[in-house]
């Protein structure tokens, strides 16, 4: 049986976005509306980052920095010399959106999301790609919440949710180019469960953070739920492999819309978790600049 292990204890609003830095052995991950970078090694936490604005996803990038999205871009970002710059500009023009959810594929793009930064679902998001070089391409709109964005171990499939529709979609990609074909249903949630992060593993199979769910769903290549990991949180938010041999599952969580007696019973909301498992997820990919 899984035993599920409170990792770091930062109660974020809402932590997001969980990535493992290889080479400097840290779980990075974000809190959303408390506006911080933060970071998590075998010792202890690291100084949190204060950000300018609401961040949405960090990634790795080619040089051996991050990527963060904030609310107005992706930002490049150099720990070792605390230096925070605008790498490409996005959502210039529209106040109250912020970017959500993205990870890089093996060619380096970078796929993202954006949505209304209030959390009221109004569908004026957007599905992005960023090229290598710096183009960015708008793939979908109208959207509410993105999340569950990842790709398949071949590079041959793009999943994504807009989270209230309870529906996880899978694209046909092209690895070469990048464009996307038709989407199928490859999962629907019910009840008042939402899928929202993705983390992909070695074999195919993509394990879910299933909001309301208290769980994380391990999704066969079908879409079939076929193992779940319970957790002592009802909203965890996003998976990640990590450590050398990427068997550690990291769980970011959130504590928003909690109330009261609901923050009580889960004294773990915000918090960063972390499981063995017994299935080895994807490497983390960086964004080519």
């Amino acid at each position: 049986m899984n035993r599920v292990r409170l990792a770091q204890a930062e109660q974020a609003v809402t932590g997001e976005s969980p990535l493992w830095d290889d080479r400097r052995q840290v779980l990075w991950w974000i809190d959303i509306q408390g506006k911080r970078l933060l970071g998590w090694r075998d010792s202890g936490s690291l100084p949190a980052l204060a950000l300018p604005s609401e961040p949405g996803l960090v990634a790795l990038s080619e040089d051996g920095g991050l990527v963060l999205g904030l609310e107005d871009g992706l930002w490049r970002y150099i720990p070792e010399r605390g230096e925070l710059t605008l790498l490409t500009p996005i959502e210039h023009g529209r106040p109250g959106v912020r970017l959500n959810d993205g990870k890089p594929d093996r060619q380096g793009r970078l796929w993202f999301g954006s949505m209304d930064k209030s959390g009221s679902g109004v569908p004026v998001g957007r599905l992005y790609c960023r090229y290598p070089g710096g183009d960015v391409r708008i793939v979908r709109e109208e959207v509410r919440v993105p999340n569950a964005i990842a790709v398949s171990p071949d590079g041959s499939t793009l999943y994504f949710s807009d989270s209230p529709s309870q529906e996880v979609l899978a694209f046909d990609l092209d690895p070469a180019s990048g464009e996307l074909g038709d989407a199928r249903l490859f999962a629907r949630f019910e009840g008042n469960e939402k899928p929202d992060g993705t983390a992909v593993d070695a074999q195919g199979d993509v394990w879910i953070a299933v909001v309301h769910g208290a769980r994380v769903a391990r999704l066969d290549r079908h879409g079939v739920e076929v193992e779940a990991i319970a957790v002592p949180v009802s909203k965890p938010t996003m998976p990640a492999f990590g450590r050398a041999d990427r068997r550690t599952l990291f769980v970011t969580s959130q504590r928003r819309f909690l109330d009261q007696d609901e923050l009580i019973r889960q004294p773990a909301a915000g918090g960063l978790l972390a499981v063995e498992v017994d299935r080895a997820g994807l490497p983390a990919f960086s964004v080519r600049l």
